[in-house]
């Protein structure tokens, strides 16, 4: 039993032990650890072009930064390389930034196009640990072709519909005007005039005439109904509040504020 007991021990301790060097064998390894765009994003910046790289390994050593700066590049879907600036955190966060030089005049970025970082396998940290092997992010450019097409589509419907709420509106007005002006014996219509102008015969222009001022009358009727709702409600909230056009007469009384001997 107790040899047993002891092999067991033996057994759980040599499992522990090598858990423990795995993870320190993980921890050692200099690798990337994530970046920004990711691997694969699509839709990325054209104006700032350039990648986020976080490493598990500080970079900041002036050694590492002198040699780190010529092992990344950025090429686009045919090869060619982007002119970059890299810049390195001074601390032990292993940040790296890769960015396009748009002050170089061969920069050039296109959009909705596939670009990919390289970092190549003798990056090093500050202790001298390369890579090992050559590590890419690829991303796709933003699609600014499409985006302004559909900015341009919602402008146009946009200014279309403030166009037909404003000619509908006019119409209305017009129609207003009409039904006043017949009202005050003033109209215009001619039906003749208006059925050679259209080429409709007399007969439908007046009955289309007369279902346009009805139209028209019924919703001035409306305004007038709504303003003497209006109304109603000022005086329920306010019944003792009268109108008064002019002031009364006080009988029976005379100047200085004495009865009258009548």
């Amino acid at each position: 039993m107790k040899r047993k007991g002891l092999i067991a021990v033996l057994s759980m301790l040599m499992v522990v032990l090598s858990t423990a060097m795995c993870f320190a064998a993980d921890d050692t390894t200099f690798a990337l650890k994530s970046s920004y765009p990711k691997d694969g994003q699509k839709n990325t910046s054209i104006e700032n072009l350039g990648v986020k790289l976080y490493f598990n390994h500080s970079v900041s050593s002036k050694a590492a930064q002198a040699n780190n700066k010529n092992s990344v590049k950025i090429v686009d879907k045919d090869g060619k390389k982007i002119p970059i600036k890299v810049l390195t955190a001074n601390d032990d966060s292993g940040l790296v930034l890769v960015l396009g030089d748009s002050t170089n005049k061969k920069f050039k970025v296109k959009n909705n196009s596939e670009y990919k970082l390289v970092i190549e396998k003798d990056f090093v940290d500050d202790n001298g640990n390369t890579l090992g092997k050559e590590t890419t992010v690829s991303f796709k450019t933003f699609n600014q072709t499409l985006n302004t097409t559909i900015n341009m589509v919602m402008m146009v419907i946009m200014f279309g519909g403030i166009m037909v709420v404003t000619i509908r509106q006019q119409h209305n007005k017009d129609d207003d005007d009409k039904v006043e002006k017949e009202k005050s014996g003033e109209s215009t219509f001619n039906p003749y005039k208006e059925a050679k102008k259209t080429g409709k015969s007399v007969e439908e222009v007046i009955a289309e005439e007369k279902k346009r001022v009805a139209k028209a009358e019924r919703r001035a009727k409306r305004k007038g109904t709504k303003k003497v709702e209006e109304k109603l409600e000022i005086s329920e909230l306010l019944p003792n509040v009268y109108k008064v056009h002019k002031p009364s007469p006080i009988k029976g009384r005379k100047a200085g504020g004495k009865k009258s001997s009548k």
